[in-house]
């Protein structure tokens, strides 16, 4: 990257900042299917999150526990 576009990329979010934290009044209007549209974002989040879960169950199990076998393996011939 240039160091003009990185100037111009710190300029535009220098303005951004700036414009968030002073200004006053915003004139906005939330309306009801706001707040259902964000739960649906979040649900819909949490099913994907399950879902690839799992689908790679059979590969995160054997990780975990093959992680967590070699570190007690290790403390037993410490002792």
């Amino acid at each position: 990257m240039t160091t003009h576009a990185r100037a111009r990329i710190d300029c535009f979010v220098l303005m951004s900042v700036w414009l968030l934290i002073f200004c006053r009044e915003a004139y906005a209007y939330l309306d009801p299917g706001t707040g259902a549209f964000l739960l649906q974002l979040l649900l819909g989040g949490l099913v994907g999150v399950a879902f690839g879960i799992k689908i790679f169950w059979r590969r995160i199990v054997p990780f975990f526990s093959h992680l967590f076998s070699k570190r007690h393996a290790g403390e037993k011939e410490e002792q």
